[in-house]
């Protein structure tokens, strides 16, 4: 009854076309994906930000708010636990995912190992690409994020919150710092 019924989710003759609503979804998703990194391509190149800070900043926030929205609905339903859940989930997910099937496709294609850092002039000095100089410092936050739970007996509240907020400002910003000052983190 409610919506399902409502839009044919129950209705026994329409459950043969689950396979074909999923891809159909999964294609839909596909297409959105593509313009919205166009769209952003585009914006950024106006703007004179490269494709790097628009994804860390525009891409990533705009493919968080579905989890977050998700996330804030099970938890005034009372399912903190599932709404934390799906904020790690989510990340862990696609960090695996998005970023080792990419590498793995690179790699078997191109069959060469994928180079995240840099060699300097001398091999006693080895500079950090600046995407893998976010990797660290995403680690960090991690670190803090966890440390911060932690001290607050793995409850959340509104002061955990605002931390979390602080935080995510303090690497955004320190991410405009690295593009807009220091040659896209090279010089820095």
């Amino acid at each position: 009854s409610g919506i399902n019924a409502e839009y044919g989710c129950l209705k026994p003759h329409l459950k043969k076309f689950y396979l074909l609503s999923f891809l159909g979804s999964v294609v839909w998703i596909a297409l959105l994906s593509y313009g919205m990194v166009l769209l952003v391509e585009k914006v950024g190149c106006i703007l004179g930000f490269n494709n790097y800070v628009m994804g860390l900043v525009v891409v990533a926030a705009g493919t968080s708010v579905p989890d977050a929205l998700s996330s804030v609905i099970v938890a005034r339903e009372g399912h903190g636990d599932m709404a934390v859940s799906n904020a790690l989930g989510s990340n862990v997910f696609d960090i695996n995912l998005g970023l080792g099937l990419p590498f793995l496709i690179k790699i078997v294609y191109q069959s060469g190992d994928l180079t995240l850092l840099r060699d300097a002039e001398a091999f006693e000095d080895v500079i950090l690409k600046p995407h893998s100089k976010f990797g660290f410092i995403l680690l960090g936050v991690l670190f803090c994020v966890y440390l911060l739970i932690a001290c607050n007996k793995f409850r959340l509240n509104r002061a955990i919150g605002a931390m979390f907020i602080i935080l995510y400002v303090l690497f955004i910003g320190y991410a405009l710092v690295q593009e807009l000052l220091c040659d896209g983190g090279v010089h820095c």
